[in-house]
């Protein structure tokens, strides 16, 4: 993927994503994929992944990834925002259902995966417990990861009690699944497609990446983002990884590009 500077895509209108270069961060991925169903062209934007950014953070005021913005509106950097932009900016096909009962059961459970206290949320802060805490890590790597932490709000006890939370969360997804396969659905919400399958699909590199001729991150980052905690791996059932396959199979672009 080629990209550009911040200060370069500040020129230009259109719809610009900033993103982190050389590794399938899940909000980035998710905002990707839904772009990628609904055919919109964006100019992709790199961001120093850890770094201070003070020009991202000129332009967006904050300095993490995603952050999507459309000419001269408002940058749009929470993931619920994101979706209602790329809705108005193509509405075919629609990612939130029109019925109210199941558009408040997608943004509920969408919110279990990408929101504060999420799923991803948790998983980040182990991310950060392990790189913080383990003697292999390297001072910048402590450095960099460090950042991130404070946005977390990370605590040695947030770590802690992570791993219960993300078990709790995945059972919830997965009883949504069973259920609606039970009524002769493959998908979270209905009988179609929505954000919450791409969500899922995207945020599941947290337990386990894609093989690597499909996802080719570096080693390294492979390790940090497979799940070794036994209390998470005991509530991955296999509809959850099923449904992943599913999506990428089916809808979502492969090999993964970052």
């Amino acid at each position: 993927m080629e990209y550009l500077s911040v200060p370069e895509a500040r020129k230009i209108p259109g719809l610009r994503i900033v993103l982190s270069p050389g590794g399938p961060g899940p909000w980035s991925e998710a905002a990707k994929s839904i772009c990628y169903l609904k055919k919109l062209h964006y100019i992709p934007v790199a961001q120093e992944v850890g770094g201070p950014n003070p020009e991202l953070y000129e332009w967006t005021a904050q300095t993490s990834a995603p952050s999507v913005i459309w000419n001269d509106e408002r940058p749009r950097n929470l993931w619920n925002d994101q979706l209602f932009l790329f809705e108005r900016l193509a509405p075919e096909p629609p990612m939130i259902p029109g019925r109210i009962d199941e558009r408040a059961l997608m943004f509920g459970y969408a919110n279990e995966i990408c929101g504060e206290d999420g799923f991803a949320w948790n998983r980040r802060l182990l991310q950060f417990h392990y790189v913080l805490n383990s003697p292999k890590s390297s001072p910048h790597a402590r450095e960099r990861f460090g950042g991130g932490a404070k946005k977390y709000l990370y605590t040695p006890g947030g770590a802690a009690r992570a791993p219960g939370r993300c078990a709790e969360i995945l059972g919830f997804l997965a009883d949504r699944l069973e259920a609606q396969r039970a009524r002769g659905s493959r998908f979270f919400i209905g009988d179609r497609l929505t954000a919450l399958d791409i969500y899922w699909a995207t945020f599941a590199t947290l337990l386990e990446p894609l093989p690597h001729d499909i996802n080719p991150m570096q080693d390294g980052l492979r390790r940090l983002y497979s799940n070794t905690d036994p209390v998470i791996a005991a509530a991955v059932r296999p509809i959850l990884i099923e449904h992943r396959a599913m999506m990428y199979r089916d809808f979502l672009q492969t090999p993964l590009d970052f």
